[in-house]
């Protein structure tokens, strides 16, 4: 299994910087999952599912655990195209616990609780090599 590979088999890729500490975290860039299951569809109707793939399509940093939904508001920039998200943080809020979210399909989060000591994340936007979104969280 290459880096690659065991990078995309866990929650999200972790990268430490030596030289200022700041940590990388980079979401999957896709997800595969069961098929969903209905549990109260009308007579009649019959669930359709058209993929069990899901590409990623955001970031997005709460105070606290995602299923909370309290969602922090990013600064957003835009430079060539391109958009970038800035959260920060103050320490109030980091008592209850930041955490950072990978979404995909309008439904699933994949979710991981960052360090106390982070009061700052921004994102950076690309594609991989077959052509699936790569977002990239820089905290410190």
């Amino acid at each position: 299994m290459n880096r690659l590979s065991r990078c995309f088999a866990g929650l999200a890729c972790l990268l430490v910087s030596a030289a200022g500490m700041a940590m990388q975290i980079e979401c999957p860039a896709r997800i595969n999952m069961q098929p969903a299951v209905v549990t109260d569809a009308p007579d009649g109707w019959q669930p359709q599912q058209r993929r069990t793939t899901l590409p990623v399509q955001d970031m997005l940093v709460t105070i606290g655990p995602p299923a909370d939904r309290r969602d922090l508001k990013p600064e957003i920039s835009s430079k060539n195209g391109r958009k970038s998200f800035e959260w920060t943080f103050v320490a109030a809020e980091n008592e209850e616990g930041i955490w950072l979210s990978c979404g995909y399909g309008n439904t699933i989060l994949l979710s991981r609780k960052l360090s106390r000591a982070v009061t700052r994340c921004r994102t950076s936007e690309s594609t991989d090599g077959n052509g699936y979104k790569k977002l990239v969280a820089t905290c410190d």
